[in-house]
């Protein structure tokens, strides 16, 4: 038989290849009347591939970006912590770093220390249910929901959507305040997102107020 004889018998039954690709080392394309090379269709799953390690690259990227700028915020709060000496500029580094700084809505932070009351008496609170709900956050909660006193920490406008409750400990442990992170914009502070940062900010300020509440 000559090619030509081949060629024609191909002319007149389209679907031969198609019928026997996986003899001759073909693959048809899903979806297609055409049949491609193995090694076309193993190029075409490259590029495929190639496209989706981009996607996550680009994403790596941005996630790493947010996070040299998250760290760069920390570092200048935690500066503006170092640099108080006294409970009150401690708050008014707290208060700047996390509305300037961090550009947060709103913020609120209540203490139960011993020597607080004397001091910052507009931050003091006696509550049990407050301490309780301190003493319960193993790590900042975050999400839609506040209980009512600590709403009433806020101004009714505009209406808050999201917080985040970081509770205030001491080295054993054992919780003296509450710290609460509040903004208008319900995407701000999830369920599920991360908490690392938000923890270290609540060391960090831990650690300035029990420096300056102890020394006072």
């Amino acid at each position: 038989m000559h090619s030509d004889d081949v060629l024609a018998f191909l002319d007149s039954h389209p679907d031969f290849l198609t019928h026997h690709a996986e003899r001759f080392g073909l693959r048809a394309a899903p979806q297609e009347r055409v049949v491609v090379s193995f090694a076309e269709r193993q190029l075409l799953d490259m590029k495929d591939r190639i496209r989706q390690l981009e996607s996550r690259l680009h994403q790596l990227v941005r996630h790493g970006e947010a996070n040299d700028l998250i760290q760069a915020r920390s570092h200048r709060l935690a500066l503006g912590l170092m640099q108080a000496r006294s409970t009150e500029s401690v708050l008014a580094a707290v208060s700047k770093g996390l509305l300037d700084i961090f550009q947060i809505d709103r913020v609120a932070l209540r203490l139960w220390h011993p020597q607080a009351e004397t001091r910052t008496p507009s931050c003091t609170t006696t509550r049990a249910d407050i301490q309780l709900l301190a003493r319960n956050l193993s790590a900042p909660s975050c999400g839609p929901y506040a209980n009512d006193e600590v709403l009433s920490w806020f101004p009714p406008v505009p209406v808050l959507q999201s917080f985040a409750q970081i509770a205030l400990r001491e080295e054993s442990g054992e919780p003296f305040g509450l710290l609460v992170l509040a903004s208008d914009n319900a995407d701000r502070f999830t369920f599920d997102m991360h908490t690392h940062y938000l923890a270290q900010m609540g060391e960090m300020v831990s650690a300035a107020l029990l420096r300056t509440l102890g020394a006072e």
